[in-house]
């Protein structure tokens, strides 16, 4: 697919360089065809990794003040469902476009705005003084997030090829995992510290001095490259695409929680034919020689197409399960939001163990580098299992080594799966290919809280007991391994070395 663009690299989506100021150089062939040459491109990654980075940090963060953020605003399940599973949502629905308008207008340009959205959106989540007040923040902080997140997959995509590709792709998944160590150590501690008497709020606030930071960084830093023919946005793809996916979202927070009125049906079936007309017009614009959002060529290669499925598997699960497990440590486990973050501090680690020779494997295994992953995950999951359903209300050491197992087993999968999808499309797709795939992980994280969440919590009493609440992650543990086994079984439909040879066009040499 990518060799056909090879006559045009130079008219190929914009991209990010660095360059300091007075500093020029051209670049060498070699230094073309082997990025880790070129020292720059790995400073740019480690700029707009922080979007991701935050992203993660914010998730994570939210997740180990959900008791706290419940006590006080007196806030009920449902509402604290769409605190967490609301920022997924908006993030879902605007990230396709938030890819293209990289594509477009250049992802230095797309990043700080987004960067900057997202600043600002946190300290407004931070002042909420009310559950709907903090839910509409977050809704709106989830659209920002999108319009940074997929720069970082996209720049992946197009700056770097071969072994360095699966190195950057380690690094991206490095980072998550930092970014999900720091979110639940830093969350449980700020609320701890109570700070200023915030309570909550400076688990929010903290984005502020990094956000900032970050936006002076990539205005200094980072020097955009933009085509000679940039493609307009597709708006009527954008509006087709927007309201498909909020038809089909919207019912999984309310719905789901309203006890499936008749609107929320509607919705869901409403969705298909604004799905299915978004393609249409898709397909007829590309037909006529127009750039639309989404190529429809995308979903004519197997392996992008199963590995988006098996994303949305694999993340709905999780998800879902990680949320059940911070209420678990802090209702059943009866531990501070400190100590429920540290004892999910192993969890956190394995995964940054697992992230960084994830690569390695990925290039050596190609695919079965991912059954490998999910192996050490299910196993883990069994044994969580039997250490819940036994607890005795203390936490154990076993329990932090089953964690760190745990976590291991994710940073195999996680960043390969993303290579694993991203390989093969052409750098000209790159933007709305990332934020296909980082919409198949966001709409999983929102449905996967609301449904499985509505399913655990509908077991639970309405006075609940430590004993409940470990029953409660067993059975989420035990649909997350269900779910993990359907993944592992569609990933036998992906190429079997898909990963595992990048294509040379995959590289990009239009930066000099």
């Amino acid at each position: 697919m990518s060799s056909c663009l090879h006559s045009s690299r130079a008219e190929i989506s914009p991209t990010l360089t660095l360059q300091r100021p007075g500093y020029s150089k051209t670049l060498t062939a070699e230094a073309r065809k082997d990025p880790r040459a070129i020292p720059n491109k790995w400073l740019s990654l480690a700029i707009i990794l922080v979007g991701p980075f935050l992203g993660v940090v914010d998730f994570f963060i939210a997740n180990i003040g959900a008791a706290t953020i419940q006590d006080s605003l007196h806030t009920g399940y449902g509402q604290l469902e769409l605190i967490i599973a609301g920022y997924g949502l908006t993030y879902a629905v605007c990230l396709v476009t938030g890819g293209r308008l990289g594509d477009i207008y250049g992802r230095k340009k797309t990043f700080i705005l987004g960067m900057a959205g997202f600043t600002l959106t946190s300290a407004l989540c931070g002042y909420a003084s009310s559950g709907g007040m903090l839910i509409l923040c977050r809704l709106i902080q989830g659209c920002t997030a999108a319009l940074m997140f997929p720069q970082a997959l996209s720049f992946i995509q197009v700056n770097f090829s071969g072994d360095a590709k699966r190195m950057a792709f380690s690094a991206f998944g490095a980072m998550i995992g930092f970014g999900s160590i720091l979110g639940q150590i830093a969350g449980g501690f700020l609320i701890q510290a109570n700070l200023f008497n915030l309570g909550w709020r400076p688990i929010f606030l903290i984005n502020l001095p990094i956000g900032i930071a970050t936006i002076c960084a990539a205005l200094f830093f980072l020097q955009e490259h933009k085509a000679k023919h940039a493609a307009r946005l597709d708006p009527i793809g954008v509006l087709l695409l927007t309201l498909a996916l909020f038809l089909f979202s919207v019912p999984f927070m309310e719905g789901a929680n309203g006890g499936w009125p008749s609107w929320a049906g509607i919705s869901l079936a409403a969705s298909l034919p604004v799905f299915w007309l978004f393609y249409q017009f898709e397909r007829r614009l590309s037909e006529k020689g127009g750039t639309p959002l989404v190529e429809p060529r995308l979903f004519r290669d197997r392996g992008f197409v199963t590995g988006i499925v098996v994303t949305w598997i694999y993340f709905a699960g999780h998800t879902s399960m990680l949320l059940i497990l911070c209420l678990f440590l802090q209702r059943s486990l009866d531990l501070d939001p400190l100590h429920a973050g540290l004892a999910l501090a192993p969890f956190s680690f394995g995964f940054l163990v697992g992230s960084t020779f994830s690569g390695k494997l990925n290039g050596a295994l190609g695919r079965n580098s991912l059954h490998l992953g999910a192996l050490i995950l299910a196993i883990s999951l069994l044994a969580l299992m039997s250490q819940a359903a036994s607890s005795q209300g203390s936490e154990t050491w076993l329990f932090a080594l089953t964690c760190f197992c745990y976590g291991i087993g994710r940073g195999t999968v996680t960043a390969p799966l993303y290579n694993t999808v991203l390989s093969g499309v052409s750098p000209k797709d790159a933007g709305a290919a990332s934020g296909i795939a980082s919409t198949a992980q966001q709409v999983a994280n929102s449905v996967g809280i609301a449904m499985i969440g509505l399913l655990v919590f509908s077991t639970l009493p309405k006075h609940p007991t430590t004993v409940d609440f470990a029953h409660a992650f067993v059975l989420s543990s035990f649909i997350n391994l269900i779910m993990l086994g359907i993944a592992s079984a569609l990933l036998f439909l992906v190429p079997k070395s898909r990963g595992r040879d990048i294509a040379p066009d995959d590289l990009v040499g239009a930066e000099a």
